[in-house]
């Protein structure tokens, strides 16, 4: 048995909120343009007097920053060494289908067992923390 530091653990779960709101953020890029909003509807916000930016250039920001975060992301998984790797992290959060178990349909995809994947899966999480820049690297490796 394999005892793992706490910021091994941390590390983990960092990569994975940046993974989780990769997906988030892909949703929000590839969701379809409301319709326009007019002033008898308004964009949900209190009436105020101050200058406000439009929602198509709050739109077009947003899409902007969320595609530049994903690049990164994309940047990151790809410069990951072992393909096995890639390949979990891309199917698990990055172009797997949404589902309700999404663990257990990459499981499906890879064709693993529920053992072999929890292994991978944290063994890709704490590969990544390092593109990531989530954990510095060990002056032993440097």
């Amino acid at each position: 048995m394999e005892l793992l530091s706490i910021s091994d653990e941390k590390d983990r779960e960092a990569v994975e909120d940046i993974l989780n709101k990769y997906r988030s953020e892909r949703g929000f890029m590839r969701a379809p343009i409301n319709p326009k909003i007019t002033s008898a509807w308004g964009d949900g916000t209190a009436a105020s007097t101050a200058d406000r930016p439009s929602y198509a250039q709050e739109r077009l920001e947003r899409q902007s920053s969320a595609q530049k975060f994903c690049d990164w992301c994309d940047r990151c998984i790809a410069a990951m060494p072992k393909q096995s790797h890639q390949r979990l992290l891309r199917i698990r959060y990055c172009d797997g289908p949404e589902t309700e178990t999404p663990d257990g349909t990459t499981m499906a995809i890879l064709d693993i067992s529920a053992a072999t994947y929890t292994r991978r899966k944290r063994n890709a999480l704490l590969a990544a923390a390092w593109y990531f820049g989530v954990t510095p690297r060990k002056s032993s490796e440097q």
